[in-house]
């Protein structure tokens, strides 16, 4: 338990105190949370968490650093979430769901106590905090390579830049919540296999495929964008970009089954997910594969009829 503790802190301080780097490592956090509960109970393994937090609020302060201490809580009990949706055992679908639901619920329980201790209604919460990360860009791109011209424009088009973000807010927290769960996921199967313990048997994730009903949604979203109205065209952009997420995960089980059948080599598959992180055309392209699986059925023509269920 003692050097569970030891590596939760570190964990928790090597989040908050290193810029750039911190944010990233955030979305693995949950996963020696994770780990730890399975490994050592529900009872021990939230015991070692809440003495974690504390060591690491505690250093914190001693040092005078600031850290968004409700993100790390909010980070850990992800971890203790997924412990609980695994010991149930349920269909990758319903894990998704489950996980990925209670993390989107917890943190909009955090915007509405932030609400509620300014005395401002939860969507101007919002916006004071993507009107803060727009900030926080414009003297980014200050700094980089960027034309005094550009980064003009861009400081001109702050309020409809927020305006936009905010009202897609609910599905890019959506999305979020569903990332980290799924980075957790597969992160979590890898670990727990390497030191021998049971995880849940989702099946082959490279044969997943998005219910085809899901089609009807996108069609509907798509239409709403286009309505003159803007609480329906708010609506509409939300559907679409919870949509592109499934057909993402779509797309990549089409890739991951790509790379299996032609024993592609580990580090050419490790270029194609770092190429996406950086080149927002891919996704898109990931995501079209996604969507048309349904008419083409890529996995088949690759080949493995067998392994892909009709």
């Amino acid at each position: 338990m003692v050097w569970a503790g030891a590596i939760l802190t570190l964990t928790f301080l090597f989040v908050a105190l290193i810029p750039f780097v911190g944010p990233v490592v955030v979305i693995l956090t949950p996963l020696p949370v994770l780990y730890y509960c399975t490994r050592l109970g529900r009872l021990r393994g939230l015991m070692v968490l809440a003495v974690s937090y504390l060591a690491a609020f505690g250093i914190l302060s001693l040092s005078g650093q600031r850290a968004n201490l409700p993100v790390l809580f909010m980070i850990g009990f992800a971890g203790v979430l997924l412990f609980e949706v695994l010991k149930r055992h349920r269909s990758v679908e319903k894990t998704f769901l489950l996980a990925s639901a209670a993390l989107f619920c917890c943190g909009a329980g955090f915007v509405l106590y932030h609400s509620f201790l300014a005395g401002i209604a939860p969507w101007q919460t919002v916006e004071f905090y993507v009107a803060g990360i727009v900030r926080e860009n414009i003297k980014l791109y200050a700094q980089l390579n960027i034309s005094e011209e550009q980064v003009r424009l861009i400081r001109e088009s702050a309020p409809q830049i927020t305006h936009l973000f905010t009202a897609i807010f609910p599905a890019l927290a959506l999305s979020g919540a569903v990332f980290t769960v799924w980075v957790n996921l597969l992160a979590g199967r890898l670990l727990f296999r390497i030191h021998g313990v049971a995880f849940p048997d989702f099946g082959d994730l490279a044969a997943w495929k998005a219910p085809e009903r899901l089609v009807w949604i996108l069609i509907a979203a798509g239409g709403m964008v286009f309505v003159p109205m803007e609480g329906v065209t708010i609506v509409g952009m939300n559907l679409l970009i919870i949509c592109g997420l499934i057909y993402l995960f779509q797309g990549l089980a089409i890739a991951a089954f790509f790379f299996r059948q032609k024993r592609v080599p580990m580090i050419f598959r490790w270029l194609f997910y770092g190429l996406l992180l950086i080149q927002q055309y891919m996704l898109i392209i990931v995501i079209a594969f996604g969507l048309f699986d349904m008419w083409v059925d890529f996995r088949k023509r690759i080949g493995g009829i067998g392994n892909v269920p009709a």
